[in-house]
């Protein structure tokens, strides 16, 4: 299995704006990892989820991203496993309210 994990403090992220809300992919700081382009991941999140919060992963298919499975949809803390061919991901943190009560932790990573 080639090799991929991205672990994110949500909390230092420089691509968030001010209020929390972003999306972070393989161009952006800090970034998530490009997927070996088939398999078995899990996604984890742990921490403090503030008002409104919403982590959402999603793959990219055809031209477009979109959300993998309504379990990889967070508005608290846990995570699921999940099966993709596409090898572009992305996390998108949504539904910040600036209140600073946010310190997340994401993890996402092949199963072997």
């Amino acid at each position: 299995m080639a090799s991929f994990i991205t672990n994110i403090n949500l909390a230092t992220s420089t691509t968030l704006n001010s209020d929390g809300n972003g999306t972070l992919n393989s161009a952006s700081t800090p970034a998530v990892n490009n997927t070996k382009g088939g398999g078995d991941y899990c996604f984890l999140a742990s921490g403090t989820f503030g008002s409104g919060r919403t982590l959402t992963l999603q793959h990219k298919v055809g031209g477009a991203f979109v959300t993998i499975g309504s379990d990889t949809v967070l508005t608290a803390p846990g995570g699921c496993l999940f099966t993709s061919t596409a090898s572009e991901i992305q996390l998108v943190v949504s539904g910040g309210s600036g209140d600073g009560n946010d310190n997340l932790y994401v993890n996402i990573s092949p199963v072997k």
